[in-house]
């Protein structure tokens, strides 16, 4: 390892799924950047990860399966974190997958700006939508992750794959909470806490990660296979099919802005009538967010609860 070829630790949580979690295995190996580790917390898994792992026949990939489950993402992830030994720190969501050039480009970045503690990158979202439409390429998809003139808003969801962080970042923070314990995301507790105690946050302008949501999906976790994941995987190094993701999530968000603007103006309202109390919220280092996943979901981990139940998973423990 050298200064300018440092060690990435890449951390992935995971639950009986490996028939997701080879595919973000094989975009991590498909990366120009290989100077990293890859750092796999099964919750307790039961299923066959633990050998879709070793049939990578990798030395950079660890695996590690905890004695008992969860039902959370953020236990996990403490413990890889514990495990890490680079200088820099990723994580992939186990139903995503990074461009070929994610890595790399991360690197840079941070080795360029000395001030930068967490960047957070754009990423490319695939809607939900049939198998045929993928063989016309007719499939959806939009950017998420866009913090509006690079400055860190807490209404934006940067899901933690599109996160590249110095290792020092983290013990800045501390761990993850607890699903259970939150009435927003994990991830985005996180992120909203790194903020309000003044870590450095970059956002670059470029996309780097593909993700599938799995919460979309009815049954994602039960069905053992995605013909979306099969589609895209072997296509990541494509620079036409990006060209043809963006194309596509410029016409989404384009419509979207539409819709919102000239069909459904009362949300512009609604939001600008609560905005000195969203405000207050963030004063009092409570996620401004909460009030709003309170009021669609309910109590504590319920969003969580929610997505598991339609991804086919049970309630958490």
């Amino acid at each position: 390892m050298t200064p300018n070829n440092p060690l990435i630790s890449i951390i992935i949580a995971t639950y009986n799924c490996s028939h997701l979690l080879k595919y973000a295995i094989k975009s991590v190996l498909n990366s120009t950047y290989n100077n990293w580790e890859l750092i796999i917390i099964g919750d307790c898994c039961t299923d066959d990860t633990e050998s879709c792992v070793a049939n990578f026949e990798d030395k950079r990939i660890r695996f590690v399966n905890l004695k008992e489950n969860s039902g959370q993402q953020a236990k996990p992830n403490n413990v890889g974190v514990t495990l890490a030994k680079g200088k820099y720190v990723a994580f992939l969501n186990q139903d995503d997958m990074y461009f070929a050039d994610h890595l790399s480009l991360c690197v840079t970045h941070m080795e360029n700006n000395d001030d930068a503690e967490v960047i957070c990158v754009p990423g490319v979202q695939i809607l939900p939508g049939a198998s045929e439409d993928l063989n016309f390429d007719k499939f959806k998809a939009v950017i998420v992750g866009v913090h509006p003139n690079g400055r860190y808003s807490p209404f934006e969801n940067s899901v933690a794959s599109l996160w590249f962080l110095r290792k020092a970042s983290l013990y800045k923070v501390g761990e993850w909470k607890t699903e259970n314990s939150l009435y927003v995301p994990p991830s985005q507790e996180w992120l909203f806490r790194a903020w309000k105690k003044g870590l450095k946050f970059h956002f670059p302008e470029y996309t780097g990660v593909l993700i599938i949501y799995s919460a979309e999906r009815k049954n994602s976790y039960l069905q053992k296979s995605s013909y979306e994941h099969e589609y895209f995987i072997n296509q990541l190094n494509d620079p036409i099919i990006k060209i043809k993701l963006l194309e596509q999530s410029a016409i989404f968000s384009s419509n979207l802005c539409h819709v919102l603007l000239y069909q459904k103006p009362l949300r512009h309202l609604l939001r600008a009538g609560a905005y000195p109390f969203y405000k207050l919220l963030e004063k009092l280092s409570i996620h401004p967010n909460s009030l709003n996943m309170f009021i669609r979901w309910g109590g504590k981990g319920k969003f969580i609860s929610n997505a598991r139940k339609k991804t086919g998973l049970s309630e958490i423990p």
